[in-house]
């Protein structure tokens, strides 16, 4: 039997030793995450947005967005990734945006991809580019590093890749854009390169 001395020393010792052991799960030193890598430097650009403007890749210097390619007549996954990045944009950090480029420009004109915006919900932190076919294949496969094929009379065949470029233009990420698997990476990601 215990005295009511030695009965105060065990509290007192069980407390600290349970105060010490969340402290030390509290003062836990984590390393800290290994930069994001670089996949490439996006050349500079100039292209049409939804509503005829004029967008520039220094337009977007500065802020972090997300990158996908789709056209407006696909039969295929581009309506899944549209939808995705609907979903996306409505979580995003404050800042970042989501900028589609369109793989049949010949036909997505600014009309034209601003009723496909308005089907997905396209808020103000989204937007649609077109331009001349050139200069978009030439972006999408020697910027973004990615396959791109349209086959005369054929459906257009493109990556359904969801890149991440950071602040100063450069690619930082890669996910699937057909699945909201990544989504909490993706979201996680964007915080880390806006605190860059």
């Amino acid at each position: 039997m215990y005295t009511k001395r030695q009965m105060a020393v065990l509290y007192v010792a069980a407390t600290l030793t349970v105060a010490f052991a969340g402290a030390a799960t509290w003062l836990e030193i984590k390393p800290p995450a290994p930069p994001l890598e670089r996949y490439g430097q996006l050349p500079p650009f100039a292209l049409t947005n939804q509503d005829g403007g004029r967008v520039t890749l220094d337009d977007l210097k500065g802020k972090v967005w997300l990158a996908d390619f789709v056209y407006t007549t696909c039969p295929g996954p581009c309506p899944i990734i549209s939808a995705h990045m609907g979903r996306l944009s409505r979580e995003l950090p404050a800042d970042a945006r989501i900028v589609s480029f369109s793989t049949d420009p010949d036909n997505d004109t600014p009309a034209v991809l601003k009723a496909y915006a308005k089907r997905f919900g396209a808020g103000g932190n989204w937007t649609f580019l077109t331009g001349p076919k050139d200069k978009m294949y030439a972006l999408i496969q020697h910027g973004f590093m990615l396959p791109i094929m349209a086959p005369a009379g054929a459906q257009i065949v493109h990556s359904t890749r969801i890149m991440l470029v950071d602040k100063s233009g450069a690619v930082r990420g890669l996910y699937d854009g057909t699945t909201s698997d990544p989504d909490a990476q993706i979201l996680a990601d964007i915080r880390r390169l806006q605190a860059e």
